[in-house]
C-alpha cells in the first residue's frame, strides 16, 4: 500500500512529521491552531453576549441566553458528526487510501448538507414549543425566536464551515482554518458594532452578523481545499453520494453526532429547571457556561489535535507513536487544568462581569465558575481520554460515557436544584465529569496495553 501524499510538498511535510516526527512539537504544531482557532470561534458568542449585553439590555441578552442551548444543541450535533468523519479521514490518510478518502469525502459531503437541510426545518418548528416548556417569559421568547429565525436560516453554512474545516484539520492542516476562523472572528465583531450600535437592528442584528461571516468562513475554506488539497478536491461529476460509503461513514459520524446531542439536550434540560430560581440565575448560570465553553476550548483543541496525530499513526499501524501521542497530550492538559482552577478560584466575578454589569447575573454566574474551578480537571481528563477513543476508532465508547455521565448529572439537577438551586448543578456536573473520567480512564488503562488494529484496513 502506497503512503504518499498526492496533494503537494507542503502537504506531505506534514504528514511525514506526524507520522515519523518527533511526537510533542508535531503535537503542538498541529494543536495550537485548532486551541487558537477555537478560541477565537468563542469569540462569536462572548462578542454577541458583550454587546448585547452592554448595548441593548438585559431582556435582548436573556433572549440569547434562552436561545443559545438549543443552537448550542443543534451545533454540537453538526460539530458531533464531523468529528466522527474526521477521524474517518486521518485514518485514510495514514493508510495513504487515497481512492477511498475522496470517496468518503463526496459522500459525507453531500449526505451532510441533505441532513442539514433537514435539521433547519426541525429547529424552525420546534423551537417555540421548547421554549414554552422551559416556561420562559413570553417577551425573552420573542428576543429568542428572532435570534433564532436568521440563525437557523444560516445553517447549512455553519455546516459547511465545520465539515471543511474538520476534514482540512483531519488532512493535517490546522492552519488555514484557523486564519480563516480568526478572520471571521474580527469581522463578527466590526459588523455586531455596526448592526446593533449604529444601525440599530438589535437582536436580528447580532444573528445577521454571524451568519455573514459563517458564510465567508464556508466559501473560504471550499476554495482553499478545491485548489490545494487533491485527494479533497471534488469535480462537478463526482459531486454525489457513492454507494457503499454511507454505512462506513455513518459507523464513525453517528456516535461521536449522538454524543455532542446528548451533551447538549442534558445542558438545555438543566437550563429548564434553572427557570424558577429566576431570569437572573439563568442568566448568570449561562453566562458561567460561556466562560466553561472557553476554558474548554483549549482542553478540545489539544484533545484535537493528538486525535488527528493518534488517528494518522492508528491508520499507519504504529501503535507506539499512538502511545506516544496520547501521553503527551494528557501531560499538557493536566498541566492546563491546574492553571485553570487557580484562575476560576482566585476571580470568578471579574471573570463574569466581562458579561454583564447586573450584580444579581454576576452573583449567579460567579457562584457556578467559582464552585466548578478545579473540577475543571476531571473535564480536561475526560475531553483526552475521549480523544484517545476517537484516535484508535472507539468511537461508542466515548458516546456510552457521555450518556451516562449527562443521564447522572440530570437526575442529580432535578433532585438538587430545588434546594440547593445553582449549587446543585456545580454538584451534579462535577459528579458526571468525574463518573466519565472513571469509566473511560479504567478502559482506556485496558486497551492501552495492546491496541488493535483492524485486520482488512480502514472500514
Amino acid at each position: 500500500m502506497a503512503h504518499s501524499n498526492p496533494g503537494g510538498s507542503a502537504s506531505s511535510n506534514k504528514q511525514e512529521a506526524i507520522l515519523y516526527g518527533k511526537q510533542l512539537p508535531t503535537l503542538l504544531m498541529f494543536a495550537v491552531p485548532i486551541i487558537c482557532g477555537n478560541l477565537f470561534q468563542q469569540l462569536y458568542n462572548i462578542v454577541d453576549a458583550i454587546v448585547v449585553g452592554r448595548y441593548l439590555g438585559t431582556l435582548p441578552l436573556s433572549g440569547i441566553s434562552a436561545a443559545s442551548p438549543i443552537m448550542d444543541l443543534v451545533y454540537g450535533l453538526i460539530v458531533g458528526a464531523c468529528t466522527g468523519v474526521g477521524v474517518l479521514i486521518s485514518q485514510l490518510c495514514g493508510a495513504g487510501e487515497w481512492d477511498k478518502l475522496k470517496k468518503v469525502h463526496a459522500t459525507a459531503l453531500t449526505g451532510g448538507a441533505f441532513l442539514t437541510l433537514i435539521l433547519t426545518l426541525i429547529v424552525f418548528l420546534s423551537s417555540r414549543p421548547i421554549l414554552v416548556s422551559e416556561q420562559t417569559d413570553p417577551e425573552t421568547i420573542t428576543e429568542a425566536m428572532t435570534y433564532l429565525s436568521v440563525v437557523a436560516g444560516g445553517l447549512i453554512f455553519n455546516f459547511l464551515y465545520v465539515y471543511y474545516a474538520t476534514i482540512l484539520r483531519s488532512y493535517g492542516n490546522s492552519r488555514f482554518p484557523f486564519i480563516v476562523l480568526a478572520v471571521s472572528s474580527i469581522l463578527h465583531a466590526v459588523l455586531d458594532i455596526i448592526l446593533i450600535r449604529v444601525l440599530h437592528f438589535g437582536v436580528a442584528g447580532v444573528a445577521a452578523s454571524t451568519v455573514s461571516c459563517q458564510v465567508l468562513s464556508a466559501v473560504a475554506l471550499m476554495l482553499y481545499t478545491h485548489k490545494n488539497c487533491a485527494p479533497l478536491s471534488l469535480g462537478r461529476s463526482e459531486l454525489r453520494p457513492v454507494r457503499g460509503m454511507g454505512g462506513v461513514i455513518l459507523s464513525y459520524a453517528w456516535a461521536t453526532a449522538m454524543q455532542s446531542t446528548v451533551v447538549y439536550a442534558g445542558r438545555l434540560l438543566i437550563q429548564g429547571m434553572l427557570t424558577p430560581l429566576g431570569q437572573d440565575t439563568v442568566t448568570g448560570y449561562n453566562m458561567g457556561m460561556r466562560l466553561e465553553v472557553l476554558f474548554q476550548a483549549v482542553s478540545q483543541g489539544i484533545s484535537a489535535g493528538m486525535v488527528v496525530c493518534m488517528a494518522q499513526n492508528f491508520g499507519h499501524r504504529n501503535a507506539e507513536r499512538v502511545k506516544g501521542f496520547f501521553k503527551k497530550g494528557l501531560v499538557i492538559d493536566l498541566a492546563y487544568g491546574l492553571v485553570l482552577g487557580t484562575l476560576c478560584t482566585l476571580l470568578p466575578a471579574q471573570l463574569i462581569s466581562v458579561f454583564s454589569s447586573d450584580e444579581a447575573v454576576i452573583s449567579a454566574g460567579a457562584i457556578y465558575t467559582g464552585t466548578m474551578a478545579f473540577l475543571y480537571m476531571f473535564s480536561m481528563t475526560g475531553e483526552m481520554l475521549q480523544g484517545f477513543f476517537r484516535g484508535i476508532g472507539k468511537l461508542k465508547v466515548t458516546m456510552i460515557a457521555s450518556a451516562g455521565q449527562v443521564i447522572l448529572r440530570v437526575i442529580l439537577s432535578a433532585l438538587l436544584i430545588p434546594t440547593m438551586g445553582i449549587y446543585g448543578i456545580c454538584i451534579s456536573v462535577g459528579a458526571g465529569w468525574i463518573l466519565l473520567t472513571i469509566f473511560e480512564g479504567a478502559y482506556a488503562a485496558h486497551c492501552i496495553r495492546r491496541i488493535a488494529f483492524p485486520a482488512n484496513g480502514i472500514s
